[in-house]
């Protein structure tokens, strides 16, 4: 069978950043899925701020042909007195062929009449002709839009589609615009070309200076940044969702190097930063070696024949003008305490049924003050409420009013500018961290016990009211919060059960709590025990290791401790890498599997039948206190190297005696010394949730 590419371009106003590459795995997937049964080859894709495409090689020119028997029903049924009845009629009629052409064959049961279909044939032309409209503007968008008079909506208006079959064109329609076998580049080069293949596309497109691949436009744009830094003297450390975005905004990158205004420099780094990515997507620089700006910065423009110096004045002279906006935002936040800014906050509604950021800012002063007064958290006290006092003050600031991700960073800025002590101000932009996944966590022992208290109010404030992610809808991240609460916790070695962590913060949501407290506390752990699960597994350790740390010492209240939970895993991770690890977990989970409704440890060397059964509790002696001490201590690694000295006198035992004989002292006692050695393996890990191979990574 003859096999030729698939060639298909859609294209349209410039997408929003990001939108493209999905649009395109979209069209990717939905054209795929027109030429099910049609062999083809391997799928490539490209997206720019104008077009999408896809090319697929190999493509079978139609869908082999097959023939299928259709089985209906009885022949009793389907004829009487030789004469075909409603029934095969029926059968006839909704498989497309005429009774005469039934027949009749062997069942499972007996005869029944039967038609012989014949499907496939359909040409790669025809189903891409008949289909591609469909799949083009099924394509899912966070918005979509018409335009003039079609009734059609997709992201952005479409202005042409190319698709193309072995060199010839696919006429079609989509909305009011045919197919053609032809293109256009840049805005610049709009000329359109004609296309044959998507080779031929690509080379053509660089010509009217289209660089189609995103990730070739990637490079292209960090090694003119780089080159552009290297020349100018500075450091470029380009953010990559900046660098994600620009990407999407240009087809045929060019870096330019600007300057600013020196005296913008007397601003906040990071406000400067912010402004710079948020208004005009463009990159700092740094002095050589320094964390001082610059006043370098780079663009990334889309002309390919624009003058250099005209669009540093350009971009230089916007950014001055926003620059000069942030400085008087900053110097009227300063006119006012963050006290009196706060005041705002009685007027800003949090989340429904939880009072205000007022309210909130109150609750978190509560908490820290608790966290900051145990023995699991050091730290000033002073400073840890103070800081809790001001933590959302800048919410009302025109500074976070124009730049939300800064919020944090100029309370910071604000409580040193007006006097406060340097732990509260470090406090009050550390209680955000971390904000994702993998980012920073606090680092003093004030910002930390804020962090946490304002984590255990979203949660336990949440939960309370009724407010639980369900699915992938999670809109106040909770999810988040729990897995940053999680990461503070291992990060600081703050070993406490998280019942005793959440109780104060349930405490404070007492009086708006629609639900009850001690079902809403079982849920929270139960909820932050999964994000610690998924941190772990994130971690690299598999799902054996995390389960079997999460099976031991149940009742205690390390049970839902985070930080000894994730010590286990962590050990049982470095155990199971180990050669020997899969004879050592099989003979560990025989011991506790046999043991699991056995609960007494009693046992006594009178009741002893075999040489074994004394070297294996003298072996347990051995080790137990030691190991129980380490486990104690947290060293896990050195109480399991201690447990896998018990292998081979287990093995031993296995080999040598019944465990369930007749007798039932003797079977008791043996039974009593199995006991006692899986309970000290679960100090550790409950071996029974080891599944396999897969517990090795």
């Amino acid at each position: 069978m003859s096999t030729a590419e698939l060639f298909i371009e859609v294209r349209s106003e410039e997408l929003p950043p990001g939108w493209g590459q999905t649009a395109c795995a979209a069209l990717a997937k939905g054209v795929t899925g027109l030429l099910a049964a049609i062999p083809h080859g391997a799928v490539r894709t490209w997206s720019s701020p104008r077009r999408i495409a896809i090319a697929i090689a190999d493509v079978a020119a139609e869908r082999p042909r097959v023939e299928k028997l259709v089985t209906g029903p009885p022949v009793q049924a389907a004829f009487r007195d030789g004469a075909p009845t409603r029934a095969a009629e029926g059968f006839a009629r909704g498989k497309g062929v005429s009774v005469d052409a039934l027949e009749i064959v062997d069942g499972p049961k007996g005869q029944v009449v039967a038609a012989r279909l014949q499907e496939g044939g359909e040409t790669t032309q025809e189903l891409i002709a008949s289909g591609l409209s469909e799949v083009v503007l099924g394509i899912p968008f966070k918005k979509s839009m018409r335009w003039g008079a079609n009734s059609v909506r997709w992201g952005r208006p479409i202005h042409g589609v190319c698709a193309v079959y072995a060199g010839t064109s696919i006429a079609l329609t989509i909305g009011d615009l045919s197919s053609a076998a032809e293109s256009t580049g840049h805005r610049r080069y709009a000329a359109p070309f004609a296309v044959s293949n998507a080779d031929a596309w690509l080379a053509t497109l660089r010509e009217h200076r289209v660089i189609a691949d995103a990730s070739t436009r990637r490079e292209q744009i960090l090694e003119g940044l780089q080159a552009a830094a290297a020349r100018e003297g500075v450091d470029v450390r380009p953010d990559p969702e900046l660098l994600d975005e620009v990407v999407d905004l240009v087809e045929w990158p060019v870096v330019v190097v600007c300057r600013l205004d020196p005296d913008f420099l007397d601003l906040p780094p990071k406000l400067l930063v912010e402004s710079m990515r948020v208004h005009q997507r463009v990159f700092p620089t740094w002095e050589t070696g320094t964390e001082s700006l610059s006043p370098v910065f780079l663009t990334v423009s889309n002309n390919p024949d624009g003058d250099d110096a005209t669009i540093a004045i350009g971009n230089a002279r916007v950014l001055s003008a926003r620059f000069s906006d942030a400085r008087f935002f900053f110097a009227e936040d300063q006119k006012k305490r963050l006290e009196t800014l706060g005041e705002k906050l009685e007027r800003m509604q949090w989340i429904r049924g939880l009072g205000t950021m007022a309210d909130r800012q109150q609750r978190l002063r509560a908490v820290a003050g608790r966290l900051t007064a145990s023995v699991y958290f050091d730290g000033d006290h002073d400073a840890a409420q103070r800081a809790a006092e001001l933590c959302k003050c800048d919410l009302t600031s025109l500074m976070v009013g124009e730049f939300p991700k800064l919020q944090g960073h100029m309370g910071r800025h604000y409580a040193l500018r007006q006097g406060e002590d340097s732990k509260v101000a470090e406090a009050i932009e550390a209680h955000y961290l971390p904000r994702f996944s993998g980012d920073a966590v606090p680092q003093t022992p004030e910002g930390r016990a804020l962090a946490v208290a304002d984590r255990l109010d979203v949660l336990s404030g949440c939960f309370s009211v009724g407010i639980i992610p369900k699915g992938g809808a999670d809109p106040q991240g909770l999810r988040r919060a729990a897995g940053g609460l999680c990461a503070i916790l291992r990060d600081a070695g703050v070993s406490m059960s998280l019942e005793e962590l959440f109780a104060p913060a349930l405490t404070t949501h007492a009086d708006n709590a629609k639900r009850d407290l001690n079902e809403v506390q079982a849920e929270l752990v139960e909820f932050t025990l999964a994000r610690l699960k998924a941190q772990l597994q994130g971690d690299g350790l598999s799902a054996g290791c995390v389960d079997a740390a999460f099976g031991a010492v149940v009742g205690s209240s390390l049970e839902t401790d985070v930080v000894d939970i994730a010590a286990r895993s962590h050990a049982l991770g470095r155990l199971a890498a180990l050669p020997e690890f899969a004879d050592l977990r099989v003979a560990f989970k025989r011991v506790m599997g046999l043991t699991k409704d056995h609960f007494e440890e009693s046992c006594g060397s009178e009741l002893f039948e075999s040489p074994t059964e004394h070297a294996l509790h003298a072996a347990l002696e051995g080790v137990r206190s030691e190991a129980m001490a380490a486990a104690e201590s947290q060293d896990y690694d050195r109480a399991l190297a201690l447990m896998s000295q018990l292998k081979l006198p287990v093995d031993a035992f296995f080999e040598a005696v019944l465990v369930m004989c007749e007798d039932e002292a003797v079977r008791l006692n043996r039974l009593g010394l199995l006991r006692s050695v899986a309970n000290l393996f679960r100090k550790v890990a409950d071996f029974t949730r080891f599944t396999g191979e897969g517990d090795r990574r």
